[in-house]
């Protein structure tokens, strides 16, 4: 009698081993089956961004063909920066055409909804080292890169946008430890060609660093082909590298040579912000963008 009960007992015991082993295979193939959707989800991750930001930059077409259709002008014209976008109801951020200045053709540009109440534009804007920044004056001066991704929007439209009224700038920054930081300015300005598009800032707040790591007394931009630098016995954009803002050379410059985790560090020429990870140090993302003062 009890070597039966015994049996039954090992008998249970086995069907429910069976059982376990049946659940823990079938979690296995679900675990890799989710790990190669991982994987691909991360390999696709920024060309769903580039398909979200299409789609996006078609319904915004959409709506501008249905506003002309029905005899009232495309609201976009009233559009002259991402400030103006936000104001007329657009809290998403993505791609949108805005009019600067006396201009009759648009200019695609990103709009950072998000950050610190939204509605500034995004002129630079570096995450993985897909674009080359190591470009010419007229390169710099027209802008290049995906207004998407990884890119410069363009001397001469931050002239103009700027001087369309008072504007304040802010420079977003992330390490490859996992930390940000930023830099505003309340002023931002931002001279012609003709005046070698020199900077000038006033107000500095942020967390990245207790001051600024970009000098604010207008310094020209300087370019591997165009040397405007305070450098009397060098050329700072061909040490450097990058289109930037130098000074003698300076503290900063978020145009340079894009260096991936473990080949960041000791790299003068790369992604630097001195008064927040130091002289040498290459960061791991970097965004630069602008708003009206008054917004």
């Amino acid at each position: 009698m009890l070597e039966s009960q015994q049996r039954g007992e090992l008998e249970d015991m086995r069907v429910e081993k069976n059982r376990l082993q049946s659940v823990v295979r079938n979690q296995m193939v679900a675990i890799e089956s989710l790990e190669r959707q991982l994987r691909v989800a991360s390999s696709n991750n920024s060309a769903l961004q580039r398909q979200q930001a299409q789609l996006m930059e078609s319904v915004h077409t959409l709506i501008n063909m249905v506003a002309s259709t029905t005899g009232s002008p495309p609201r976009t014209q009233m559009w002259r920066d991402c400030a103006d976008v936000y104001k007329a109801g657009h809290s998403v951020s993505g791609l949108y055409h805005i009019y600067i200045g006396n201009r009759t053709e648009p200019v695609q540009v990103y709009c950072d909804m998000e950050t610190s109440g939204g509605g500034w534009t995004v002129f630079q804007q570096r995450f993985n080292g897909s674009v080359d920044f190591q470009r010419s004056w007229q390169e710099y001066k027209l802008g290049f890169g995906d207004v998407s991704g990884e890119h410069w929007l363009g001397n001469e439209v931050l002239h103009l946008m700027t001087s369309q009224a008072q504007y304040s700038l802010r420079v977003e920054l992330k390490d490859w430890e996992g930390n940000s930081a930023h830099s505003q300015y309340d002023r931002f300005t931002l001279t012609s060609e003709r005046q070698q598009y020199r900077l000038y800032l006033r107000g500095y707040s942020g967390t990245a660093g207790r001051q600024s790591s970009l000098t604010t007394h207008g310094t020209g931009f300087s370019t591997r082909d165009q040397d405007n630098d305070n450098c009397d016995h060098c050329k700072c954009a061909l040490m450097l590298t990058g289109g930037w803002w130098f000074d003698a050379c300076g503290f900063s410059n978020l145009n340079g040579i894009y260096y991936t985790v473990g080949h960041n560090i000791r790299k003068l020429n790369g992604i630097k912000w001195h008064h927040f990870r130091g002289p040498s140090y290459s960061l791991r993302s970097t965004s630069m963008m602008v708003r009206p003062y008054d917004f």
